[in-house]
């Protein structure tokens, strides 16, 4: 796992990585504006503000009078950047230009576009001027209402508004209960079925003594 082990490899081993960052870096001093692939240009970027810092640092020491330290940081920047006319103008030209910036001395602009051979997508990496500013996105402040300082609505807009009535719930439907099977007969109603049938028929003989 690559705890705490910042930086990308870009599919080189250390000493190709640390070479190839030095001729970017170089470059970027020289004509202060190069185009490469994205991960290259982040890699870049953070090398060359750092050597951007060394020289600043360099030169305000130079005021103080302190030339040692002055003199430590050249060679400090000197063990990336191998070209003496590139590093007198990192410390002549391009540090005294960001003494009043406390970072971010490039910017990347990414062009949209992938190279021809691989496919990678590319930007352009370049030096910020004295006054000029970073690409940033200013953010819009979110707007915050509370009840008191709601807009009103328009009066089209009531209108268009209609009230909906909630429809009444629909009544349960009335079950009537089964009459009684054994109910009570009337008074004068007929003798039952039964009883009509026995009328007309003989008398079965009572049991009794001979």
């Amino acid at each position: 796992m690559r705890h705490r082990r910042s930086g990308r490899k870009l599919g080189k081993t250390a000493t190709h990585r640390k070479a190839m960052l030095g001729n970017m870096v170089t470059a970027l001093f020289q004509r202060e504006r190069i185009e490469t692939t994205i991960p290259k240009a982040k890699e870049t970027r953070s090398l060359a503000e750092r050597l951007i810092t060394f020289a600043r640092r360099g030169n305000a020491a130079a005021e103080a009078g302190a030339k040692e330290k002055q003199l430590a940081a050249r060679r400090r920047v000197a063990r990336t950047v191998h070209d003496s006319d590139v590093l007198r103008k990192l410390f002549d030209e391009i540090a005294p230009r960001y003494v009043e910036r406390p970072g971010g001395y490039t910017r990347i602009v990414r062009l949209g576009k992938t190279r021809v051979g691989d496919g990678a997508q590319t930007a352009i990496l370049e030096l910020l001027k004295k006054d000029e500013e970073g690409r940033k996105k200013k953010k819009k402040p979110r707007k915050t209402y509370h009840k008191t300082d709601m807009p009103a609505a328009p009066e089209a807009a009531k209108k268009a508004v209609k009230t909906v009535e909630p429809e009444p719930a629909p009544e349960a439907p009335v079950v009537e209960a089964p009459a009684a099977e054994t109910a009570a007969p009337k008074a004068g109603a007929p003798k039952t079925a039964t009883k009509a049938k026995t009328k007309g028929a003989e008398p079965k003989p009572k049991k009794g003594k001979k």
